[in-house]
């Protein structure tokens, strides 16, 4: 019965995967760097775990802002200089940190994080 079972749950399994379309991987680098936040709560310092072109994973154990929190500066120390931009919160898990997608970024600011990265801009 549990082989039937499993048969089953592993043809249903690779039947899905056929169907389901195929996300792009999006080019992102995991490494820390120091960053510092503004919302209207006030400026925290915190770190950036995860960075790409469109956004960043902003770790915060202690204040996470709400899914749509508007950050009116998030200044990330890159090499090369600090880059400040400004950014939307798409999720959050308190104790933990949050999701941000970025606003209106200028195309120098793209150059430097797509650099970053490795990717072309």
């Amino acid at each position: 019965m549990a082989l039937q079972w499993l048969t089953r749950w592993r043809s249903a399994a690779v039947r899905e995967d056929h169907r389901a379309p195929l996300r792009p991987k999006r080019q992102r680098i995991e490494r820390y760097f120091e960053c510092n936040w503004l919302s209207d709560e006030g400026e925290e310092q915190t770190r950036v775990s995860s960075i790409s072109p469109t956004g960043c994973y902003i770790d915060s154990r202690l204040i996470v802002p709400p899914e749509g929190t508007h950050l009116q500066e998030i200044s990330v120390a890159l090499p090369g200089g600090c880059l400040t931009l400004e950014g939307t919160v798409i999720g959050s898990t308190p104790g933990t940190g949050f999701a941000v997608r970025f606003t209106g970024v200028d195309r120098q600011a793209r150059t430097r994080l797509c650099r970053l990265i490795g990717v072309a801009a």
